[in-house]
């Protein structure tokens, strides 16, 4: 039996669209075991509908290294017990593919290296910021050129965690994609370019005081705002309550503040304030998971 833990993960954080990330603390957890014939799944604690065929998303990652490889076992049973929430902006899409190939590495004998994973993995889910930190953990920037996904994880301070707040209803992601613009202002892309470079820079080097202003975007977040209930407005009291950095995570609608401190009291009074405003959120601090993903063979 294979034992494998792949942490969620949140994207773009601001100006990085499609081209950062990073893993935090909550997780997919997988047992899958060679039978002697056919397809198994169970799920506990899934956080929503998962099918349990051959389209399952984990089985069909799983398909994506056996062609890859040319082997495959004559039977799979996959028991997923996930704590990620599903269609929420926080990777479970992702971290359902990394496990799934991870587990398929294994069982044929571990052909692949991660970095043939990742390029199958981004391909298969369409861009690398997530991913690459469910796979490598910490905050990864990645890029693709000519189908082959680059990218460059570093270890964050543990003194650095993630506010994560999750709401009681999904945004689809080809929804929250379609409504982007195919083209952008010039002077839009210089300035998530300068952000997006501010932001690596000042998170990898603990300078937290410049997130605020290197988190800014104008690409993706302005577009995706009204599918978001009250997005300004949370947003605003995020920093009141002592955020150094406050974004979108993926395509929403979970939105995510960086601290460095006074965790305990930026939840209580991220609660009250959604308890008080008819919000339906869930606020809860996460750490950043500089390790990635887990496997063990038992």
């Amino acid at each position: 039996m294979i034992r494998v833990k792949v942490p969620a993960s949140s994207a773009n954080m601001g100006a990085g669209f499609d081209t950062l990330g990073a893993a935090v603390g909550l997780y997919n957890r997988l047992r899958v075991e060679e039978i002697p014939s056919g397809l198994e799944i169970r799920t506990l604690n899934a956080g929503g509908y998962v099918l349990q065929n051959e389209n399952n998303l984990i089985y069909r990652a799983m398909r994506e290294v056996f062609d890859t490889v040319g082997s495959e076992p004559p039977g799979i049973r996959i028991i997923q017990n996930s704590a990620i929430p599903m269609t929420r902006g926080l990777g479970s899409s992702s971290a359902c593919i990394i496990g799934g190939m991870i587990s398929a590495n294994v069982l044929t004998g571990r052909q692949l290296s991660y970095g043939e994973i990742l390029n199958l993995a981004a391909r298969m889910e369409g861009h690398p910021d997530n991913v690459a930190p469910a796979l490598y953990g910490g905050f990864c920037v990645s890029l693709i050129e000519d189908g082959r996904v680059f990218t460059k994880s570093y270890k964050l301070n543990p003194k650095i965690k993630f506010a994560v707040m999750i709401p009681d209803y999904f945004v689809a992601t080809k929804k929250s994609r379609g409504i982007l613009p195919e083209r952008v202002d010039m002077k839009d892309a210089a300035f998530n370019i300068s952000r997006a470079s501010m932001f690596q820079a000042a998170l990898v080097t603990g300078d937290t005081e410049k997130l605020r202003y290197a988190v800014q975007d104008r690409l993706h977040q302005p577009y995706r705002q009204d599918y978001v209930e009250g997005m300004k407005e949370i947003f605003e009291k995020t920093y009141d309550a002592g955020s150094k950095a406050t974004y979108l995570s993926g395509s929403g609608p979970t939105i995510v503040s960086i601290l460095d401190g006074g965790y305990s009291d930026f939840e209580s009074e991220m609660k009250k304030f959604f308890s008080e405003n008819s919000h339906k959120w869930n606020c809860r601090i996460l750490s950043i998971d500089n390790v990635g993903t887990v496997v063990s063979e038992i």
